[in-house]
């Protein structure tokens, strides 16, 4: 399942060392931090990890400098120290519940997300990584429960509605999960997934004509989303007895290696008897 995944990591407006490896001002620790030299910040901080005096706020710093260098397990033991000294650190439970999540955790991660909206109720975020960890754990009612409510804090939420909208797709509501893609769409029209799961949502609800067109122009595109348009262009076209023209789809979609149209070909192209159809694959 690809969601769409915002990497956000909350942070105080804290130090680092200088490329001397000595303390300089906050001013100073946070542009360092800014300017993506995280290499540099890790080597520095990880020789006063251990000191007694090595404060909470510098080892929350020092975590979500590990977290960018995609080292989530030793991230997510920083968050752990912070949370341990300081229990209602929200911003300690929210990144360790973003580290969890890359690294598939999303039972841990949904316990630190409440916890963290407990304190701070009105950020946006954290309900929407709320809800991708719910539909990860496939309670998509709670996770458009969530969806809904960071929509609702950030109007503009693009990323929200889209993802409510794979939600609601799982659940085979594709009209109102239709609905969302073509809302988020609006909201930023270059977000990679709207135009295919409109496809997808329309080949749910039979509008086989209309689908193939969307997934007309999502070829187009050439992007991640072709081996995934070729293989349902191919289903909208089964389903209205175009076989020679659907199989040709399944070829182009086993040839970009897209993992369901093997089996298409061994079944609807050859002389078997038509196999069921699958279910449709809302892209996360």
């Amino acid at each position: 399942m690809k969601a769409i995944l915002l990497i956000i990591l909350f942070h105080f407006t804290l130090g680092l060392f200088s490329q001397e490896s000595t303390i300089v001002s906050l001013e100073e620790a946070k542009r360092l931090y800014l300017e993506n030299k995280f290499d540099f910040v890790e080597k520095a901080l990880t020789p006063f990890e251990r000191m007694d005096d090595f404060s909470p706020e510098y080892q929350l710093l020092l975590a979500d400098t590990r977290h960018k260098l995609d080292k989530f397990e030793l991230a997510e033991a920083g968050y752990t120290k912070v949370i341990k000294s300081q229990r209602k650190n929200y911003i300690a439970y929210f990144n360790r519940a973003a580290a969890r999540v890359f690294m598939d955790k999303y039972k841990d991660a949904l316990k630190d997300l409440e916890i963290a909206i407990s304190f701070n109720p009105d950020s946006a975020e954290m309900h929407y990584y709320k809800g991708y960890c719910e539909a990860a754990l496939f309670e998509y009612k709670d996770a458009i429960v969530s969806y809904s409510k960071a929509i609702e804090l950030k109007p503009d939420y693009a990323q929200a509605y889209y993802n409510r909208g794979a939600a609601k797709g799982e659940l085979e509501l594709y009209e109102a999960g239709m609905a969302d893609f073509s809302t988020a769409l609006e909201k930023d029209e270059n977000l990679e997934g709207g135009l295919i799961n409109i496809a997808l949502s329309k080949l749910g609800l039979g509008k086989f004509e209309e689908a193939i067109a969307d997934f007309d122009q999502v070829i187009s595109q050439r992007d991640d989303n072709l081996g995934k348009a070729y293989f349902y262009r191919g289903e909208a076209k089964y389903s209205k007895g175009l076989k020679e023209e659907a199989c040709e789809d399944y070829t182009k979609s086993m040839t970009l290696k897209y993992e369901a149209a093997d089996r298409n070909i061994g079944s609807l192209c050859g002389n078997k008897v038509k196999s069921k159809r699958r279910d449709i694959d809302i892209t996360f």
